[in-house]
Order: C-alpha cells, then structure tokens, then sequence
C-alpha cells in the first residue's frame, strides 16, 4: 500500500491526540476503507480501525493521497460510537 516514510501527518490530524503511529497502524490495518470527496487531484480515503492490535478501541483517520504519491494524514480521531471486537464478529455502528 505505502511505506510510513510516504506519510506526512499534519498538526490538524494531531489535534484529537491520536498519534502518526497509531494512524498508521489504522490505515496498515483497516476494518473499512471508503473513497470520499477531497481536493482535486487528490484521492481521499477514510480508514476505520484500531489504533494498535491490542485493542477493541477504535479510531477513523483520513488521508489524501497526492498524485506523486505521498500520503497525507489530515484527521484522525477517536470514534467511541463504533465498537469493533477483534475477532470480527460482533460490531455495533
């Protein structure tokens, strides 16, 4: 998909206290990924997963990828209102 050194995390997508660590793992390791409007040229992506494997805690993370392909993470946030068991087969969204 990308390798971490391809993503650049902006002070924006920091702002909900999730680290570029655990947004990377979110997007490495997704339960859902949708294409969603963006900028021009640009194609956004929304991730839903774990913030790390040891957890049912989960968090969303969007991203631009830019046309000379780096990743640009620009939200990140917790989502208390969506519970994922990692066995994958309980879910309430």
């Amino acid at each position: 998909m990308f390798n971490e050194d391809e993503v650049e995390f902006t002070q924006s997508a920091a702002k909900h206290g999730i680290s570029k660590v655990d947004a990377y793992w979110a997007m490495t390791h997704p339960l859902t990924v949708d294409e969603i409007d963006g900028e021009p040229g640009d194609r956004t992506i929304a991730f839903v997963g774990h913030p790390h494997a040891q957890t049912d805690r989960v968090i969303e993370v969007f991203a631009a990828l830019k046309p000379w392909r780096t990743v640009v993470i620009f939200h990140a946030m917790d989502r208390p209102d969506l519970v994922w068991k990692r066995n994958g087969n309980d879910s309430d969204q």
